[in-house]
């Protein structure tokens, strides 16, 4: 049960959760909980009792399924809380070859970062002088070389909202995350998937499009409307 690993899903419809194995690259589903959202309308809680409530009996019920008690999980939010953006680092060499270390140098660039959201970044890709994209730079010469990432800011109110909630259901948080980003960095790093994706994703208030296009980050967008 060291394997087992869980996701809780925050939406202002539904609560789900997934305890699933991650064995050798093999995952399989071990237990799945799913109950309507009560006291939270995605952005503010109307009754804090009926919301813990509603997120408990989903815990209960995979925890059921699986024969295992959830001490820690990945918190996945759906609602409006959430900003998604393209964001670009740049790194100038002058000509010289890349090498790994330009890549950790790359990546540990700080970007500025607004104190009202929590950020997760995604890798996409690195571009060559604006010209060349690739996956992987190491060995090419170049002036400039470019990080290009998605980055996932949540509301901080939203992160200290749950994680008071959390706290007094006894479970650890190991990440923030939003369905959109999380979409996106499954179908990249799937060994086996198509050049050219349109991912929609769905909500109960809004709809966030990405474009892969070329295996690489091409366009998003949100757009306040969603299946309310």
């Amino acid at each position: 049960m060291d394997n087992y690993k869980t996701i809780i899903e925050i939406g202002s419809f539904s609560i789900k959760t997934i305890i699933y194995s991650e064995l050798n690259k093999d995952f399989s589903i071990i237990g799945t909980g799913k109950t309507r959202s009560r006291g939270y309308t995605g952005e503010e809680i109307d009754n804090f009792d009926d919301f813990i409530e509603s997120i408990k009996n989903s815990i209960v019920q995979a925890e059921k399924q699986a024969n295992y008690i959830i001490k820690d999980a990945y918190i996945l939010i759906t609602n409006q809380s959430v900003q998604i953006k393209k964001t670009q680092k740049d790194l100038r060499l002058d000509g010289s070859i890349v090498e790994k270390n330009d890549l950790r140098k790359i990546s540990k660039i700080k970007i500025d970062k607004n104190e009202n959201y929590h950020y997760n970044f995604y890798t996409s890709h690195y571009k060559i002088d604006d010209k060349l994209i690739t996956d992987n730079p190491i060995g090419l010469n170049c002036e400039k070389l470019s990080l290009v990432s998605l980055v996932s800011m949540i509301d901080i109110k939203q992160v200290n909202l749950f994680n008071n909630i959390f706290q007094k259901l006894q479970i650890k948080i190991l990440n923030y995350l939003d369905s959109t980003t999380s979409y996106y960095f499954y179908l990249k790093n799937k060994s086996k998937t198509k050049r050219n994706v349109v991912l929609i994703d769905y909500g109960f208030k809004n709809i966030n499009i990405i474009v892969i296009k070329n295996k690489v980050l091409h366009f998003q967008k949100k757009i306040p409307q969603g299946s309310k």
